[in-house]
């Protein structure tokens, strides 16, 4: 299944880089993702923009197991040798 046009339009975020990390990384791999991965993604989607770019930046640890794990699968999909 493809991503909804509401996750697709949740993905737009007030900072410009965001908008492309998560878009570029919906529009590749969200079909690819298991269900529980797609309903912890939305949740990642609730969270303040702030927060989720020093995740994915590395200043801050995410706080959940989950979050992690997308952090760095939204990571390693868009650049490979950042971590």
């Amino acid at each position: 299944m493809s991503a909804s046009p509401n996750i697709l339009w949740r993905c737009r975020r007030g900072i410009r880089e965001m908008d492309l990390l998560l878009q570029q990384f919906v529009s590749r791999h969200y079909k690819d993702l298991t269900d529980e991965q797609k309903k912890s993604f939305s949740s990642l989607l609730d969270e303040a923009d702030l927060d989720i770019m020093d995740w994915i930046m590395g200043r801050k640890p995410a706080p959940t197991e989950e979050y992690r794990n997308l952090i760095n699968l939204i990571c390693d999909i868009n650049n490979p040798n950042y971590r």
